[in-house]
């Protein structure tokens, strides 16, 4: 009777751990944005920098990107939208508060400030504007980069 016992505590517990896991596993993770390195040699990231989601600069900024996305995107860049309240993000993913605070940290940027930095796929800043950027400028200059003049050698782009 006492192993009877003992051997369904055992399963019950066997079962609790195996539902546990299988939730944990099927449960939605939040992904985590990447860190700037992992853009080196593969994309440039445009970070604009606010200090709010609802700021004025930054809201008409991310418009003008969507409203040129295939430049945007031809030319292999990824967006970084850091603020000093609200969420960070960048290609899409969550920033934490502690690398959003890094990256203003990194260039300087203080959390009241608006700034839009260009960083090229060698990891370098390649460019900074304190106002709402002109995206013609900046596909201009990015088209004038060794390394884009490559690329549009062997694609053309589709824009």
């Amino acid at each position: 009777m006492v192993r009877n016992l003992l051997s369904r505590q055992l399963i019950r517990i066997a079962l609790a751990v195996i539902c546990l896991a299988a939730s944990a596993a099927l449960m939605p993770a939040q992904a985590m944005a990447a860190e700037l390195s992992d853009y080196l040699w593969q994309r440039r990231p445009l970070l604009l920098f606010a200090p709010n989601d609802s700021d004025p600069r930054l809201v008409e900024t991310i418009r003008r990107i969507e409203a040129s996305r295939c430049d945007f995107t031809d030319r292999d860049m990824v967006l970084g939208r850091i603020v000093a309240e609200g969420t960070s993000t960048l290609d899409g993913d969550v920033v934490d508060t502690g690398q959003a605070q890094r990256l203003q940290s990194q260039f300087g940027i203080g959390t009241n400030s608006f700034s839009v930095v260009l960083i090229g796929k060698d990891g370098g800043e390649k460019l900074r504007v304190n106002s709402v950027p002109d995206l013609q400028t900046i596909y201009a200059l990015i088209d004038g980069m060794p390394m884009r003049g490559r690329e549009m050698s062997a694609d053309p782009g589709r824009c």
